[in-house]
């Protein structure tokens, strides 16, 4: 069964965050349906169109360079929702995309890094993050019938770079 998982791990990931992802859209709140819509709409999909379009792997192929740039634009969409959303997982997940856009930082400056060693820098967030998402799911879910309904976003608190201007001068 393992043997028949590891063979195909990347369909079954697929699969799973498809899943994943009809699972965010239809219990999750607007976090969820973003982080869902991103996963999907650029891990998923791109990648699924990129091998199928050129038979094989892209990430060492000449066309890497869409690899960088879907994981460095995933970064920025789950930076971005890690620092607004009124939840704690997403940080996680903006996290691990992190570790994935290091990796590609790391071989552009080291020649000598393994294919191996690249790969799972960049592929092994993925999974985690297919985790966190269905524990962030769950835990949203919970919340929800614990205490009912609570909001999506966090609430600024003061003006952010001007009130620290304004402590600076008093």
């Amino acid at each position: 069964m393992l043997d028949l998982l590891l063979e195909n791990r990347v369909d079954a990931q697929r699969i799973a965050s498809v899943i994943m992802a009809l699972a965010m859209w239809r219990w999750g709140g607007a976090p969820e349906r973003i982080l869902a819509l991103t996963f999907v709409g650029l891990f998923t999909l791109p990648l699924l169109f990129l091998d199928f379009a050129t038979a094989g792997t892209v990430m060492f192929s000449d066309r890497g360079y869409l690899i960088v740039a879907i994981d460095v634009l995933a970064g920025l969409i789950f930076v971005g929702l890690a620092l607004h959303a009124n939840r704690n997982y997403p940080l996680w997940i903006a996290g691990f995309q992190v570790v994935a856009v290091t990796a590609h930082l790391a071989r552009g400056i080291v020649e000598a890094i393994t294919p191996i060693a690249y790969a799972v820098m960049v592929i092994g967030p993925s999974y985690f993050q297919l985790i966190l998402m269905l524990a962030g799911l769950v835990r949203h879910l919970r919340r929800k019938q614990r205490h009912g309904e609570y909001r999506d976003w966090r609430i600024p608190s003061g003006d952010g770079l001007l009130s620290i201007a304004k402590l600076d001068k008093a």
